[in-house]
């Protein structure tokens, strides 16, 4: 639900935050907990209750204090992960910056996470709920007395010299904008807000191309992908000396790990070995896959298809390895026997260049249970055949 100011003031009052602590660990009846709001609050105030409550539990997948925190559903989509602003953020203090600005701040997770490091931060968000909550937010984060914070349109009033953080809105509502063109600020105008800057960020989609990004926005000096947990969270246009010295780089998050390497390199492609692999999909998306499995020894088994395929175990961050137990075409009547040997009860299943959804295809390949084995099953494309890989996911410790 879109939050007026007057709402966000009166969600943000010491009363309202009081009866949040009170009803954190009252059970799990939104209706029983909803009808209680009723009868202490005015109906819009209590509705506004209710939501940010469920909220803030969702938050904690994002934030360590999201139970303290404001938003709405959609502000909370759209925000940072605490952890990747975090990764982030170092940038700005290596590049020995003392003040960013950070015009779309939302509800302050990066403009946070820049304090955090010492840095004063000037943030602008055109939404008057977004920076009444940002505020708040900061004051949970300890962080208050370095963010300056003012309901402002950046592409109405200039922000002053120096470093800046740029997270444009990709949303509309509830509904997800896939065109750069249509986001906001779009991109001549985000052009205008980097010219002249010692160094710059963008944080882009990662479910949109990087050739369909450089044909929106400048240059950057170095474009990096970043996931958290092996999903793709953002991509981001580095500039100036926000840039490291490496044009393309993925980061694997909770890991900290990064690879750079030749954009040109091609991945080899052969037939199946004893060990399988899923790429993380930083790596993919930032083209950066041919370079890492040339140095790993590794090869495709289909040029199109993104899965590796090598003799040896490897382990990285940015890949989950697999043994391979068997691999026999997606066709239930030759896939059951070997379900059978290898006493399988359950399947994870993965897929790449297969259109039929997961569901369907576990429910195909295993109509009963053969034993309490939990298996993986990659369905991929070879060519013009359909294979399923049935596959044991080893850890490091498997070694």
């Amino acid at each position: 639900m879109k939050v007026d100011i007057k709402t966000a003031q009166a969600l943000t009052s010491d009363e309202a935050r009081d009866t949040l602590v009170m009803f954190r660990n009252m059970g799990e009846d939104p209706l029983a907990i909803q009808e209680n709001f009723r009868g202490m609050f005015p109906k819009k105030i209590a509705e506004a209750l209710g939501e940010l409550r469920a909220n803030r539990r969702r938050a904690l997948t994002k934030f360590r204090h999201g139970l303290d925190m404001f938003f709405t559903k959609e502000q909370l989509q759209q925000s940072s992960s605490e952890s990747v602003a975090a990764w982030r953020a170092k940038r700005f203090a290596d590049a020995k910056a003392k003040e960013v600005w950070d015009p779309c701040c939302g509800i302050g997770s990066d403009a946070m996470a820049i304090a955090n490091l010492g840095i004063q931060v000037h943030a602008w968000d055109k939404e008057p709920s977004a920076t009444h909550y940002a505020e708040a937010n900061a004051e949970v984060y300890g962080v208050l007395e370095r963010i300056d914070f003012k309901e402002t349109d950046c592409t109405e009033e200039m922000p002053g010299p120096g470093f800046m953080w740029l997270d444009p809105s990709r949303r509309r509502g509830a509904r997800r904008i896939m065109s750069p063109g249509d986001w906001s600020p779009n991109p001549e105008q985000i052009t205008a807000l980097l010219a002249g800057r010692p160094g710059a960020g963008i944080k882009l989609s990662p479910a949109v191309s990087i050739d369909t990004l450089l044909e929106h926005y400048p240059e950057p000096d170095e474009i990096e992908v970043i996931s958290l947990k092996g999903e793709a969270k953002e991509t981001i246009f580095w500039y100036g000396k926000l840039a490291s010295n490496a044009a393309r780089r993925a980061t694997a998050l909770p890991a900290e790990e990064s690879w750079t390497g030749d954009l040109n390199a091609q991945a080899e492609t052969g037939e199946f070995g004893d060990f399988f692999y899923d790429p993380d999909p930083s790596i993919v998306q930032a083209g950066l896959l041919g370079s890492f499995a040339a140095k790993h020894g590794l090869y495709t088994v289909d040029p199109e298809i993104g899965y590796l395929t090598g003799a040896t175990p490897v382990f990285s961050p940015f890949l989950d390895t697999f043994k391979i137990l068997a691999v026999e075409s997606l066709d239930p009547r030759k896939m059951r026997p070997i379900m059978r040997k290898h006493n399988v009860g359950s399947l994870e299943i993965r897929k790449r260049g297969i259109a039929e959804r997961p569901l369907a295809i576990e429910q195909r390949m295993l109509k009963k249970k053969f034993g309490d084995n939990r298996l993986v099953l990659l369905a991929t494309r070879v060519g013009d055949r359909h294979l399923g890989v049935l596959a044991e996911k080893l850890e490091p410790e498997d070694e």
